[in-house]
């Protein structure tokens, strides 16, 4: 009897987890892969500011920094580009962002300003 009611249960459970899946996933329009390392700083990780400059440099790395200006080594944190886009899925906006272009906001909502690095 406890076996049937485990595997009912065990049933019940990849049905809710497979019509679940797909529900609350973020988007994610960038070419590159979604585990690339990219920079970021602890403001942005300790939600005490949010991103508000992008570059995609000449090496084709980026960074999503909060825009201020002081940083040190020890604010500088490595997240993949995945986990970027899902602190701040207007970043999709930027997935097409050639190499060399930053683009820089001065709040959350505002139209991404791009510039030539």
């Amino acid at each position: 009897m406890k076996k049937s009611i485990l595997i009912t249960l065990v049933a019940f459970m990849s049905i809710f987890n497979l019509f679940g899946q797909g529900k609350n996933k973020t988007e994610f329009k960038f070419s590159d892969e979604e585990n690339k390392a990219v920079f970021t700083c602890n403001h942005i990780l300790d939600n005490k500011s949010p991103i508000l400059y992008v570059e995609h440099d000449s090496d084709g790395d980026w960074q999503f920094l909060c825009g201020q200006n002081e940083h040190t080594e020890e604010n500088a944190k490595i997240i993949s580009l995945k986990q970027a886009v899902e602190i701040d899925k207007t970043l999709n906006e930027l997935y097409e962002m050639p190499v060399g272009i930053g683009a820089e906001r001065n709040e959350i909502g505002e139209k991404w300003k791009p510039f030539k690095l």
